[in-house]
């Protein structure tokens, strides 16, 4: 929850942070070594099944995170911070969360259970197609490549900013999303 008096991030708000960071960074990391690293054949079918099942819990995970972001909203700007930072940081901030659903609909949706191919989540659950439209997977393709570069020049303005807060401007920031301690204490 968001502490609007304290001006800072509660423990749900900070696991939601911190658990979304560990997944996506994986996740965008293992599509990163799929598009780039050419393995194929037999060598690749594990690692994307891995990716597929993933990227549909992390869809999951998006819609829960954005749930709660429109719940608990922001907590205010640091003290101090010029207006352009707080509306690079909004924007930012957005534009992050969109990345979190778009990517793993993108996926999920586009390149598998729209173009034909099924999802097994972990030998859990097997989810069936749900048509094969033609020519749908090069388009997801596209789009999940392009939101997920979105995606990796949002969050490297996000950490550079963060260190920016953290040792330039010494203003509390960084402390509001790892102890929940408000800004400036």
């Amino acid at each position: 929850m968001t502490d609007k008096t304290n001006a800072t991030y509660g423990g749900l708000s900070r696991l939601n942070h911190w658990l979304g960071a560990l997944l996506f960074g994986g996740v965008i990391l293992v599509g990163l070594y799929l598009a780039y690293s050419g393995v194929e054949g037999e060598d690749r079918a594990p690692i994307m099944a891995m990716h597929r099942a993933t990227g549909s819990v992390l869809l999951l995970f998006a819609l829960w995170r954005v749930w709660w972001r429109i719940r608990q909203g922001f907590p205010p700007p640091v003290a101090g911070v010029p207006a352009w930072q707080v509306t690079v940081a909004r924007v930012t901030h957005w534009g992050m969360i969109f990345c979190m659903l778009a990517m793993p609909l993108s996926g999920v949706f586009l390149m598998s259970l729209l173009g034909g191919r099924p999802i097994n989540i972990y030998g859990l659950l097997t989810i069936s197609p749900i048509m094969d439209i033609d020519g749908i997977r090069p388009i997801g393709r596209q789009i999940h490549g392009l939101v997920a570069y979105a995606f990796i020049a949002l969050i490297s303005l996000h950490i550079l900013a963060t260190l920016k807060h953290a040792f330039i401007d010494r203003d509390g920031t960084l402390a509001r999303m790892l102890s929940g301690k408000p800004a400036g204490v």
